[in-house]
């Protein structure tokens, strides 16, 4: 017990949507019904705790469950339908941003159908990524405030009418808060809340809402500039002596991805250089909310193998966050997953080096034999990688390997890092530097 019994559901609490303590017999199964819809709802985490003492108590009455019914308020479904039909249909650069939300409702034939039939053109914030194909040619890359491409991030914060849909305002979402957007020129629809403008409504389903602007049959807008959705990246090229970097890295890993591939990044430079790999159909593509979820990627790893068995697993994190958390891996090698985990070992805090520069000794972690531990947990190949070749070599031998999980160990230059990450920090230094001022 930590201070007292409350204190492990008061935190929890604060993670999830919904939660109960089961310390009544006659509201029981009551409350985990509640619980569970609201899981149902929003889908999003809940928590259920029980008391060791209530564990064996059977409720003298129970009900059978019935599964609540969430209806839109018609009236405000209506007039929220017609106020964002008339705001996209006068705008002249119109785009839909889309989050998370639309990858969990299962809503992305929605919102195909609605940009094929408008022209309007798709960006995706980092936590949506991979909510559509991004090699759709109304897709134009992430939005990611100073982190994304200049090109997006211009098109997005200019634009007369941003389209949000089902995007949560986290820290990462807004590019560590570097996203201009103003609230005038927005249509924020998410599960929870729906605001046109400076114009809230209450009690409308995001799935409604967006049922109801494609049934409206907007009208077609004109196309996006050339350039926009239709930029290539360079074939990739081998250098198989060269020392590889983690953009080398990402390039090669991007040919190798496929419909039945999920990608799990760590926060860091795990994230922001992943984003420049690139989504086909429906690859998933998962990553944390907030920058303070480090360690979030091998524990997701083993949940994501868990839920999709026949799907290819994917996690990139750097060696700071493998450290927090790694040692999960024991439970991947106990259940023989084929998971993929790529650890990016520059020795310390790649992103703090850069927004705090100087021999900081609190930048550096310990230096681990990543490519051992299949030997130490009794399960799994490791591989240890410095170059472009031994890369090329060690990803297309775990990629064919379904016997258990592969460990990739890649050592990098302490200095090397993505372009997102290098725009991040020179944001971020600007900002420290005025405060400092």
């Amino acid at each position: 017990m930590v201070r007292n019994f409350r204190t492990q559901y008061d935190v929890f609490e604060k993670l999830c949507v919904a939660g109960a303590e089961l310390i009544d017999p006659l509201t029981a199964c009551r409350e985990i019904d509640r619980v569970l819809a609201a899981c149902d709802r929003y889908k999003r985490p809940v928590y259920l705790e029980i008391p060791r003492d209530m564990v064996h108590v059977q409720p003298e009455v129970t009900s059978p469950y019935e599964r609540p019914v969430v209806l839109s308020d018609r009236g405000a479904l209506a007039e929220a339908t017609e106020e964002a039909a008339r705001r996209i249909e006068s705008a002249e650069r119109p785009v839909f941003l889309l989050g998370v939300e639309v990858h969990r409702f299962g809503l992305q034939d929605e919102v195909l159908e609605l940009a094929e039939s408008t022209n309007i053109p798709m960006a995706a914030t980092m936590l949506g990524k991979g909510v559509v194909a991004e090699t759709h040619p109304l897709y134009m890359g992430l939005y990611e405030g100073a982190l994304g491409r200049e090109a997006v991030t211009e098109y997005v914060e200019s634009s007369d009418c941003v389209v949000m849909l089902g995007t949560f305002m986290t820290d990462i979402n807004l590019g560590i808060y570097t996203a201009k957007l103003d609230v005038a020129n927005c249509v924020y629809a998410t599960s929870e809340e729906l605001r046109i403008r400076h114009h809230h409504y209450h009690d409308v389903r995001l799935e409604d809402f967006l049922a109801g602007l494609v049934a409206r049959r907007l009208k077609p807008c004109t196309p996006p500039p050339a350039g926009l959705t239709d930029w290539k990246k360079a074939a990739y090229r081998l250098d198989t002596e060269a020392a590889i970097s983690i953009s080398r890295l990402i390039e090669r890993l991007d040919g190798q991805l496929d419909d039945e591939t999920i990608v799990i990044a760590d926060i860091g430079d795990a994230l922001f250089a992943s984003t420049e790999l690139t989504t086909r159909g429906r690859t998933e593509f998962l990553s944390p909310a907030y920058y303070t979820s480090m360690g979030f990627s091998i524990p997701a790893a083993l949940g994501a193998q868990i839920a999709r068995p026949n799907a290819r697993v994917v996690a990139i994190v750097g060696d700071g966050a493998f450290q927090m958390t790694g040692m999960e891996l024991s439970n991947i090698v106990r259940h023989k997953m084929p998971v993929i985990v790529i650890v990016l070992n520059n020795g310390g805090y790649g992103t703090e080096r850069l927004l705090h520069p100087g021999e900081y000794e609190f930048n550096n972690v310990p230096h681990w034999h990543y490519d051992q531990l299949p030997v130490v947990l009794g399960g799994g190949k490791g591989y240890e990688i410095k170059t472009e070749g031994e890369f090329d070599l060690a990803l297309t031998a775990a990629w064919s390997d379904m016997t258990g999980p592969s460990i990739l160990h890649v050592h990098l230059d302490p200095q090397d890092c993505s372009q997102a990450l290098q725009r991040m920090a020179a944001m971020m230094s600007q900002t420290v530097t005025l405060k400092s001022e």
